[in-house]
């Protein structure tokens, strides 16, 4: 059984979310829509509460930043997402992120 996070009553826990979107990369095709869909989803979280970090088309280095800040502000108790609208793949069960 899931529950909607917005029907979640507030607590005191904080909720904590990390939105990516990334359409340009080096040596892959352009996506068109990773910005379009990080701001919808940063816009949704946000009317539900979150406080959100929104980071579009960061370097390599600035992404791998922004995940390790997060991961290193997550409390326990926390209700953290982690949202990202980019290239990937998978292959046999594994999903891969380009990053």
């Amino acid at each position: 059984m899931t529950t909607a996070v917005s029907s979640i009553p507030n607590t005191g826990r904080r909720k904590l979310a990390l939105v990516i979107g990334i359409g340009a990369y080096e040596n892959l095709d352009e996506l068109r829509n990773p910005q379009n869909d990080a701001d919808d989803m940063s816009k949704v979280l946000g009317d539900i509460g979150f406080t959100v970090e929104l980071v579009l088309h960061p370097t390599q280095k600035k992404m791998s930043a922004a995940v390790v800040n997060f991961k290193k502000s997550i409390q326990p108790n926390d209700i953290v997402v982690f949202y990202f609208a980019g290239h990937g793949s998978q292959w046999n069960v594994r999903i891969w992120v380009f990053l």
